[in-house]
């Protein structure tokens, strides 16, 4: 369904004006079955897929969140801890690694998540 996008910085929307959130460094991907290939996805307004698991690097909190749906497979939950693991040891060992479930989301992560509202 998704496809591998580039990731758009908020620094590439210099055309409009942005909110202060918006300046920080943050990145989207989606979790696909291969815990070594996650997909970037660029910036949305439109809600997550239930069904999915999504990665958040928040590089300003230095957290990446990892978003699970109610309705995520099993697969998906154990795929998407993996990936979240390979993509710490890429940005770094002082990025932490915070599980974020639909519905339980903490103030943090809707701080960073207020990057994709309109």
């Amino acid at each position: 369904m998704f496809h591998t996008l580039p990731i758009i910085k908020p620094s590439e929307y210099a055309n409009r004006p942005l909110k202060p959130v918006e300046k920080q460094n943050i990145h989207l991907f989606c979790v696909q079955t291969n815990p070594d290939k996650i997909n970037p996805i660029p910036f949305s307004s439109e809600p997550l897929n239930e069904d999915m698991v999504y990665l958040f690097v928040n590089d300003i909190l230095r957290k990446i969140f990892l978003w699970v749906g109610t309705t995520a497979s099993i697969r998906s939950k154990f795929v998407g801890a993996h990936s979240a693991i390979v993509l710490q040891r890429k940005t770094g060992i002082t990025y932490r690694v915070e599980n974020v479930d639909q519905e339980h989301e903490s103030s943090d992560f809707r701080m960073t998540l207020s990057v994709f509202e309109a």
